[in-house]
C-alpha cells in the first residue's frame, strides 16, 4: 500500500489525470511481485519469521499473487501504454522482478555482490515513477525526482539488509556486510538528509508541508534505532508503512 500510495502522491503532484491508475498499479504489481518472491524465497535453509508465515499460507498467497499481476496487466491495457519506450522499461521491471529470485545457472539477481539493493531501487523508481512520468510525457521536469527518489530507497531498504545479516550469504557483500551496522545507518541517515535536501530545491512547495518533514524525520528515528534483532515487523511495518506518509505529502 505504501508503494502505491508514493506513486499516485507523485503522479498527483505533477498533475497526471491518472494518478489514481498508476497508483494501483503500483499497488497490485506490487503486491503480485513481493508475494511471488517470497513463495521462491521458502526453498532457504533457515527461514525468518516472516518465511514461515508464507509457508504456512503459501497456496493462499500464490493465488493473490497471480490475481494480483492480472489486475495489474488489466490496469495498464486501461491507463494505455504510450510508446515504446515505457513498453521496454515494464518488460525490464518485469525481468529483474522475476529473476531477482529464480536462479539461473546456480545464481539469481539478489546473489549477486553489492547488486541486491540497487537493483530494488531502480526497479522501485523505474514502476512507481518513472513509468508514469514517461507514459504521460512529463519526464522532463521531473529528473531531479528520480535521483532524490532513487537515494530515498537505497535509505529505506539498508534497514531491510541490517535485518537480514544473519540470512544472507557474506559472498552478497551487502552494505552492512561490507561496512558494519553502525556505518550502514549512519549512510542510510545521510541519504535521507540528501533526499531531503533534493526535493526541498526541486519542489518548492514542499518547503513548508510538514506532512513531508514528519515523514522525514520519523524515518531518521527508524534508521536511528535499526539493529539486527529487530523483527520483521519494524521494517515491513513502520519502515516500509512510513513511506506512505511521504507519499501523503505530495497531495498536499
Amino acid at each position: 500500500m505504501s508503494s502505491a500510495i508514493l506513486s499516485s502522491g507523485i503522479a498527483f503532484h505533477v498533475k497526471i489525470d491518472n494518478w489514481l491508475l498508476y497508483g494501483l498499479f503500483s499497488f497490485y504489481a506490487t503486491l503480485g511481485v513481493y508475494n511471488g518472491q517470497r513463495l521462491f524465497k521458502l526453498n532457504r535453509k533457515s527461514l525468518t519469521p516472516w518465511l514461515q508465515w508464507v509457508k504456512k499460507y503459501q497456496r493462499s498467497l500464490f493465488i493473490l499473487s497471480i490475481l494480483s499481476s492480472l489486475l495489474a496487466g488489466i490496469i495498464v491495457l486501461k491507463i494505455g501504454v504510450s510508446n515504446t519506450t515505457s513498453w521496454m522499461l515494464l518488460l525490464a521491471s518485469t525481468f529483474v522482478s522475476l529473476f531477482y529470485v529464480i536462479r539461473v545457472f546456480g545464481k539469481n539477481f539478489r546473489e549477486i555482490p553489492m547488486l541486491k539493493i540497487h537493483l530494488i531501487a531502480l526497479t522501485w523508481v523505474s514502476v512507481l515513477i518513472l513509468f508514469p512520468l514517461l507514459n504521460e510525457g512529463a519526464l522532463d521536469q521531473s529528473m531531479n525526482i528520480l535521483v532524490a527518489h532513487y537515494l530515498y530507497i537505497v535509505a529505506v531498504t539498508i534497514p531491510f539488509d541490517i535485518r537480514d545479516l544473519k540470512y544472507d550469504d557474506i559472498t552478497q557483500r551487502t552494505i552492512p556486510q561490507m561496512i558494519g551496522v553502525r556505518a550502514a545507518k549512519v549512510l542510510s541517515f545521510l541519504l535521507l538528509v540528501t533526499f531531503a535536501l533534493l526535493m526541498f530545491f526541486s519542489w518548492v512547495d514542499l518547503r513548508l508541508n510538514l506532512i513531508f518533514y514528519l515523514g522525514v524525520i520519523i524515518q531518521l528515528f527508524l534508521v536511528f534505532n535499526m539493529n539486527e534483532k529487530r523483527s520483521d515487523l519494524y521494517c515491513a511495518g513502520w519502515i516500509d508503512g512510513s513511506i506512505a506518509i511521504i507519499g501523503i505529502s505530495y497531495f498536499m
